[in-house]
């Protein structure tokens, strides 16, 4: 039972069925829910579906796992209509679809854990793609974000970044299913070891510390909605009045070393009131200590930026960030013109104008720090830039407010603790209306203030200069998973079956060679003389195409005398394949044990078929007269000719798989059984297409296939039948083979 459940294939709403609810159980690792260990098992359903899918099967279910999984995760994005929603979920969703398509491609069948390994890769590289774009990207729902509370395995991004960890998860899915899908005991235990160890081992990995000069940080919070107005510059105003008036408080006691305000503290209304900016100015001075301050401003060159500004004790602005990464379709509308039907961009009436460039802030008497705004903290790489211009801590201004009570400010706080594992840094998340938190190096929320929670956070950090290894190396994995990808890409499959080594052949087996003529009358005599005089029992069909110069007409005379030459004579020039198929249908009918191909001009010697009869034939289903392996040789080619045709051949090895030196060579024998076999289906070339499909399918259904060398000669008469288009249709068909059997593990 166990192996059937393990084998069979669903049906694919069953299968949908099984990847929607694998994907709504992965949101379950993230806030609300925050249950972090679903994650070591919730993929492993897809990746077991996918084990048994094609490329469109693959994408199909990868995308309705995505729908499940980010849906449910991304819910709050509701909040923003339900056309937000559903574009985002189903732009994310693509990147799985994504997945699911190229998965087979990578897959190794019969080599469980690399599959396990490929799959962590290809997952990791969209994780880290979906954050690069569309249109910037978007990372929420980025499976390592949701293993900042497993203090073991989440060590690994202070090396690898939040791809380490996603690498890690995914990997130990793919080594569950290898498990459970393993025959002995060796089989599951190796997977499940390998498991154990990359959910432990990390531990060995310490978390950095900082231990440079402390800093005392106080964080304002107030609830907006105690601002609220009819107006939204009324709005404005009155949430810099909290800010202010919450401020202000600090006056009492001894100052902190740096006071944060959060993001949208002081929108534009707020920011151009005159008002307004000096009560701002003589709250900061009333305590004396240099604060930073998250605003939307409307700059004097027409434009609208989201900043962070910093006063010093006196009230006086010196220095400032400028957001550089902005959140399309909330603070800009990507190709506006283009969605003017949408009417929800009608809430985003302005286009921000983003930063030039990441920097840190120096404050008198503080450190160096970095102030990443918001969603820019969703980014590993920006965090990083900041430490790397000299950011001993980072200060994060965020506005979540308009996602109320749901989960988005949890679900970015995780973000804020994954960067501060990842640079090595305390990360203060100062919101505008929660939450607000201190994280520490190794990811703790030492201290934090609710949704909606009006609190005057106060806690000492420390600085740090020490470098993490991912500051160092930055997103060093996904490339390297890149690199994977393309690797397990085109590396061909081993074929999936082999059969057993064919059975002697019988006593006074019987030979059937197959001459395809078009043109031939100055070499068929020749050839056919050679042909007769090898000591095997061989008969020989001449397949015409109504030659012109009259070859037909020399067969016809002798087979009138010697019965074991036939004519084949077709009305018209009909090519390579048709005639071989023909002369392979007689084989079959009439019971040969051997077929074989040669041409009619003599670049196949006719003295050459007793040894590949009696030697290689007798031991292979397939022999294959090779001008490549050692003793073969090419006569009267151009070096440029021989290197062409060497690289064609050289191209099929690796395209195909298939261990065979040339691929494109037409003389060759058959057995009985294997041509049986080949031509069950129609065949979809000619030329040297035709004798790489051959081989193909031979390979591909498991039969022997051997090479005996032989010496290829330059035709003395006529022209080759080889054109041009026929070598193109070659090369496009071995490309598309090789494709195919990529994605679905088999050409055929």
């Amino acid at each position: 039972m166990q192996g059937l459940r393990l084998t069979a294939r669903p049906g694919l709403p069953l299968a949908s069925l099984i990847s929607f609810a694998a994907g709504l159980t992965l949101s379950l690792a993230f806030p609300p829910a925050g249950l972090w260990p679903v994650a070591f098992v919730a993929i492993a359903p897809l990746l077991w579906l996918l084990d048994r899918s094609g490329p469109w099967r693959g994408a199909f279910l990868g995308f309705v796992f995505g729908l499940g999984c980010y849906g449910a995760t991304i819910y709050w994005i509701w909040r923003f209509g339900e056309l937000a929603w559903v574009s985002l979920t189903v732009v994310m969703a693509l990147s799985l679809a994504l997945f699911g398509a190229l998965y087979p491609a990578i897959r190794r069948p019969g080599r469980p854990v690399v599959s396990a390994f490929g799959a962590a890769a290809l997952w990791t590289l969209f994780d880290w793609l979906r954050g690069l774009w569309p249109l910037g990207g978007f990372t929420w729902g980025s499976v390592g974000i949701s293993q900042v509370d497993n203090r073991v395995t989440v060590t690994l991004a202070t090396v690898a970044g939040v791809f380490g960890v996603t690498f890690a998860v995914v990997a130990v899915n793919g080594l569950l299913v290898a498990a459970l899908g393993g025959h002995g005991r060796r089989s599951r235990l190796v997977p499940v070891a390998l498991a154990a160890a990359i959910v432990v081992a990390p531990a060995a990995i310490p978390f950095a510390t900082a231990t440079g000069p402390a800093v005392d940080v106080a964080t304002i919070q107030v609830d907006v909605r105690d601002a609220a107005q009819a107006s939204s510059a009324g709005e404005d105003r009155g949430v810099a009045g909290l800010n202010v008036a919450a401020h202000e408080t600090l006056a009492t006691g001894p100052p902190p070393d740096l006071v944060v305000w959060g993001e949208g503290a002081l929108d534009p209304a707020a920011a151009a009131d005159p008002v307004v900016m000096a009560r701002v100015r003589d709250a900061i001075a009333s305590v004396g200590a240099p604060t930073v301050v998250g605003a939307v401003t409307d700059d004097a060159d027409g434009r609208q930026r989201t900043a962070v500004i910093l006063y010093d004790g006196r009230g006086v602005p010196i220095g400032r960030y400028d957001k550089v990464h902005l959140v399309p379709f909330g603070e800009y509308v990507p190709f506006r013109g283009r969605l003017s039907w949408v009417r929800a961009i009608e809430q985003i009436p302005v286009d921000r104008a983003p930063g030039e460039r990441v920097h840190a802030i120096e404050a008198p008497g503080v450190p160096v720090f970095g102030t990443p705004i918001c969603f820019e903290n969703s980014f590993p790489e920006l965090p990083r830039a900041f430490v790397r211009e000299g950011a001993g801590f980072l200060i994060v201004p965020v506005n979540n407010a308009s996602y109320g009570f749901t989960a988005a400010s949890d679900q970015h706080q995780q973000m804020s603790q994954m960067r501060a594992i990842e640079t090595g840094r305390w990360v203060v998340d100062a919101a505008v209306s929660g939450i607000s938190a201190y994280i520490d190096p190794s990811g703790r929320a030492v201290a934090t203030a609710g949704l909606f929670e009006p609190a005057i956070l106060r806690s000492t950090i420390r600085s740090s200069d020490e470098r993490t290894w991912y500051v160092r190396l930055g997103d060093w994995l996904p490339w390297l998973c890149l690199a994977a990808v393309a690797i397990l890409f085109v590396m061909p499959r081993r074929r999936r079956r082999v059969r057993e080594a064919p059975a002697a052949l019988p006593a006074g087996y019987r030979t059937l060679v197959i001459l395809p003529t078009y043109d031939e009358a100055a070499t068929i005599d020749r050839v056919l003389d050679g042909v007769l005089a090898a000591p095997q029992r061989v008969d020989v069909v001449v397949v015409d195409d109504s030659s012109p110069d009259g070859t037909a007409d020399l067969v016809r005379a002798r087979a009138a005398t010697e019965p074991r030459i036939r004519l084949i004579e077709r009305p018209a020039k009909s090519g390579l394949a048709s005639a071989y198929l023909e002369g392979f249908r007689l084989g079959l009918q009439e019971g040969y044990d051997l077929v074989v191909e040669m041409d009619s001009d003599l670049s196949h010697d006719p003295a050459e078929l007793p040894e590949i009869l009696d030697g290689d034939a007798a031991g292979h289903d397939l022999t294959i007269g090779s001008r490549y392996v050692p003793g073969g040789s090419v006569t009267n080619w151009s070096r440029s000719r021989l290197a062409l045709s060497r690289a064609g051949n050289r191209y099929v090895r690796f395209m195909l798989g298939l261990p065979i030196r040339d691929a494109t060579s037409g003389y060759r024998a058959y057995r009985r059984e294997l041509l049986a076999e080949v031509v069950r289906q129609p065949f979809h070339s000619d030329g040297y297409g035709f004798q790489v499909e051959l081989v193909m399918r031979a390979w591909t259904l498991g039969f022997d296939v051997g090479e005996s060398p032989i010496t290829f000669r330059e035709r003395a008469h006529g022209h080759s039948k080889i054109s041009r288009s026929i070598v193109v249709e070659a090369l496009w068909l071995v490309t598309l083979w090789g494709l195919k059997a990529r994605l679905r593990g088999s050409p055929h």
